[in-house]
Order: C-alpha cells, then structure tokens, then sequence
C-alpha cells in the first residue's frame, strides 16, 4: 500500500508517547514493504543527523514543516475562533495541509493515516480534495488513541494551579465538542481501549449526535527486547521507582501524590527505603524532592531501564490521564512487581493481583510495596506473571498487524463499494 503518515513531532528520539508509536509504526510498514510517505513538524531545528537517516530510510518521502512559536500562537489563536480544541490550533500547519492535498489530488496515497487529535486538521478534507471517484480518494485513519475529553477532565481536576485548571476545562469543553463530530469525516478511527470509546459515546450521547462506530482498538505496544528481564542481583533492596517524561502535569501529579500520601507511611514502616523518579524535564516541585526522605531525582537518564531494573517495587501511581500507561508497560516487560492505581491500569488491563498489585487508597498502596519489600517470592512470582502479559498482548507486531489488516480491508472497500 501507498501510506502517508501524519504526526505533530518528528519520530525521533523516542522521548514521547507519540514519538515512540509513530517510530515503531514506520518501522514495521517498511518491514511490511509498504511504501510510507511521512508529513511531519518540527519546532525549532530540522531534524538531522543519525536521527533523521533512521526515518529517512523507512520512508520513501520525508516532509518536515516547521512549526515554530509564532505559528503556534496565531495557529491557537485562530483555532479558538473557530471553537478547536487548543492542542489542534496549537499544530495546525497550513504547509503540512496544502503538501498533504496536493499529494491527494495527485493520488499518491491509497491510506491517509493522522496520528492523534493534533493531526486531524491536515486530514480531514481529504474526502473532498481527493479524487473524482470516490473509489479513488484515500482511505482515511484518524488515530485519536484516547478520549482527550475524558483526558483533560481528570487533568484539570488535578492540576496544581488555578490557572492550570481552568485552562484544562476550557480545553475539555473544547475537545468534547471536536470528539464528539470529527470522527465523522474519516473512514475509520484508532483508539487505545473500550474505556476511551465509551467516553467518546457518552460525549456524543450528550450532544444528541451519533455514537462513534468506526473504530477500531490498537494500543501501544512495548520493546520487550529492550526492556527485558536482567539479573536479580542489580537489585537494590527496599527500593521504588517510578518513570516517565516529568514535565507533563500527569506524571507530576502522580508523583507528588505518592510522594505526600504514600511515601511516609512505607518510611515509616522501612526507614532506609530509597524512592528513584527517573525521566526527563522535571518540573521545579519535583527537583524539590530531591534529597527529601530518601528520595532521588535523576533527571534525563541515558537508559530508563537501567534504574528499572535495579527497582526492588516499580510503581505508577497515576491519579488523572486518560488511554495507556507506556510506563506500565516497560515494567512489566521487565519482569517488575509493580503496584499501580486502577487509572494505571486502565488502558492495559493487566490481571490485578496476579500481574501487577492495583491500589487507590494511600494506605493500600503504602501497604502492598511494604509487603513486596519482604516477600521475594511474591515479587518473583508478579515478574514472571508481568513478563508473560506484556510478551502476550503487548508486542508492537501485534497490533500493528491488526491494523495493516484493517488497512487493507477498507481499501478493499473503497474499491468495491459493494464487497461484504
């Protein structure tokens, strides 16, 4: 097939979510012998060097637009006129649009596939710029992965700050609105799990508008080459860790929350108890953390996986966010107890009790990582069990298999409006 894939980051590095899954998802169509096309934006510097070799050869085009501060704010400010969600006006790109329909009118792709909300404006007239016969237009895909509705209200109840908060209710008013319509105008739509459908339904019910019913599930997946199980003995005793990317108001607010309502009471119970937050970016209330009751804050890392591994208890106590955990994920590829809250879990599913601890309450969460300091075999028994459920459910091939099938099956369509 003839693909075009559409992203608001460039691929590389794989420091982001979105980073990650366009990657992996450019690498396994090249594998596939697809021919890929990627439209991409960039914000300051041209991606070059090694990382843009990487990309270049898994496409058979690479387009990069910038989208500097300055278009950023105006592309924002025009949004808002036009009732968008912020995050869309924020990467709307005019460039990357009249690139992507030129190529359309030139039926240069069979698949148009936007990764997110952010990539929706560049997408979605395709249906009427392609061409004459409608046999012939694209086949559309909007990857909305999760439901920023449902994101941005759990976001906005924990944001640290008034100002913070009403940005993300505005946002969310903003969002529910553009979810509850855009899904009409592609052929198909991604999401990560049957909670973020449900939240999509619920916002259209709530408008009067038709249920989505053109999606399909495909979650992330996880390198579980890279983040494999190593050797017990890097362990550190009575240790926790939590990862991720410590810039996003998510990941600071699960981290504080642990920090203010789960973390004194394990030192309580195990004083020598040392508490590692690993990820890039941290914000200034988490630098503050440092050498508060055992706990460390490392910062950009090389390698996450390295302090993974040598976590006695891996934790992610997520409080707001919406979709799935990639974090979770890294966890339980590498064979680590984890102990996770229910919104965790929730795009991933795992088996509580048997691959991963679930707890809400501080005192339950407090509990269950003291009782995995003192029980190894509990602790090998939930690494082995992680190891196995990320290795069955979780391999990026898996679900992008699902949804090169898809792909093929509504071009299928396109061609043969008539076919069962």
């Amino acid at each position: 097939m003839n693909i075009a894939v559409v992203c608001s980051r460039f691929p590389l590095p794989m420091t982001r979510a979105d980073q990650m899954t366009v990657a992996h998802l450019l690498a396994f169509l090249s594998a596939r012998g697809h021919n890929v096309d990627l439209y991409s934006l960039y914000d300051q510097r041209p991606p070059a060097g090694e990382q843009r070799r990487w990309v270049a050869e898994r496409c058979r085009r690479l387009m990069v637009f910038r989208q500097p501060r300055w278009r950023r704010l105006a592309g924002l400010l025009l949004g808002l006129a036009r009732g968008l969600p912020l995050q869309v006006g924020w990467f709307d790109n005019s460039r990357q649009r009249r690139a992507l329909r030129r190529d359309a009118l030139a039926e240069r792709h069979e698949v148009v596939y936007g990764y997110t909300l952010r990539s929706a404006q560049a997408v979605r007239s395709l249906a009427r710029s392609g061409s004459r016969d409608a046999a012939r237009r694209p086949v559309t895909y909007l990857a909305m992965q999760v439901s920023q509705a449902l994101n941005t209200q759990r976001v906005a109840a924990h944001a640290p700050g008034w100002a913070e908060r009403l940005m993300y209710r505005l946002e969310s008013r903003l969002v529910g609105a553009f979810e509850a319509r855009i899904w009409q105008e592609f052929t198909r739509t991604v999401l990560i799990g049957e909670a973020d459908a449900g939240a999509v339904r619920q916002i259209c019910a709530a408008r009067g508008l038709p249920a989505i019913d053109n999606y399909l599930l495909a979650p992330h997946g996880v390198d579980a080459d890279r983040f494999r199980p190593r050797a017990p003995g890097l362990v550190e005793p009575c240790s926790v860790v939590f990862s991720g990317v410590m810039a996003t108001n998510t990941n600071v607010s699960a981290a504080l929350w642990f920090v203010n309502n789960v973390w004194p009471r394990v030192r309580r119970q195990v004083p020598h108890a040392k508490f590692t937050i690993v990820g890039r970016m941290p914000r200034r209330e988490i630098r503050a953390l440092h050498g508060r009751l055992g706990i460390a804050v490392t910062g950009e890392v090389y390698d996450p996986a390295d302090f993974i591994a040598a976590a006695a208890v891996c934790v992610n106590p997520m409080q707001a966010g919406a979709g799935m955990q990639n974090k979770l994920l890294e966890y339980l590829a590498m064979a680590k107890p984890v102990v996770a809250t229910s919104i965790a879990n929730e795009g991933i599913g795992a088996r509580p009790g048997e691959d991963l601890e679930i707890a809400d309450d501080p005192a339950d969460f407090a509990a269950a990582v003291v009782a995995l300091f003192s029980n190894a075999e509990r602790r090998r028994q939930l690494g082995q069990a992680a190891r196995r459920c990320a290795l069955r459910a979780w391999s990026w091939e898996g679900h992008f298999l699902k949804l090169e099938a898809d792909m093929a099956e509504q071009l299928e369509r396109r061609r043969s409006p008539h076919a069962r």
